[in-house]
């Protein structure tokens, strides 16, 4: 009887010895707090993840074996580019620029050409040569003395009297549209005789093409 008790006593003796030594092996191989195997390796799942709760209880730091992958953190996007601004594209086109040649004016009751009428009538020739494409609408009027239809006939032979210096001085006659407004019109009283002068005229209107650049 006391040879068993012995046996049981060696038995639990060499038991928590045992308890004691393996404690002290896991401390030892840097797992505390992990389980491991008969290698004192860890304990590792099939998806790479260490097993805690292994002995002794308490934890300790993480084995540099069964540290978690570094997570990848996402670049932030590089912004898109600022696009360079367009510069406006410039074109050149031709426009129609209106032409008024006045200075053109005759004595009471006339529709002869005088001295100053020639000097601006050749300038007046010039330009239709320079300008071979321009339609000059000769326009005559009178001052605001005498009947309507008198003064309307007046004026029309005003407007023939400048068309036909510009007609032996190179400009077609096709190039040239007439009229006659009487007394219409009027660019001064015809109240005084200077005023009266400057309603008795001829003005010439026409257009010519220019460039201009456009964006």
């Amino acid at each position: 009887m006391e040879h068993i008790k012995g046996i049981k006593g060696i038995t639990l003796l060499v038991a928590i010895s045992g308890g004691i030594f393996a404690s002290a092996a896991y401390a030892d191989g840097g797992y505390v707090g992990y389980a491991v195997n008969h290698g004192a390796k860890p304990v590792v799942t099939s998806r790479g993840i260490c097993v805690r709760g292994g002995r002794p209880v308490t934890d300790g730091p993480v084995p540099a074996y069964c540290a978690p992958a570094p997570v990848a953190v996402a670049a932030a996007p590089t912004p898109a580019p600022v696009p360079a601004p367009i510069a406006p594209v410039e074109q050149t086109i031709l426009v129609s620029k209106p032409i008024t040649i006045t200075g053109i004016n005759f004595k009471f009751d006339s529709y002869k050409l005088l001295d100053h009428d020639i000097r601006v009538l050749d300038e007046v020739a010039s330009f239709a040569k320079k300008h071979p494409e321009a339609v000059l609408d000769v326009n005559g009027y009178c001052s605001k003395v005498g009947t309507y239809a008198y003064n309307l006939k007046l004026s029309k032979l005003r407007a023939q009297s400048v068309a036909q210096y510009l007609a032996h001085h190179g400009v077609a006659s096709d190039r040239m549209v007439l009229k006659g407004h009487s007394y219409d019109n009027p660019v001064a009283t015809n109240a005084t005789p200077q005023g009266r002068f400057l309603n008795q005229r001829v003005e010439i209107n026409s257009s010519i093409k220019v460039q201009k650049t456009v964006q």
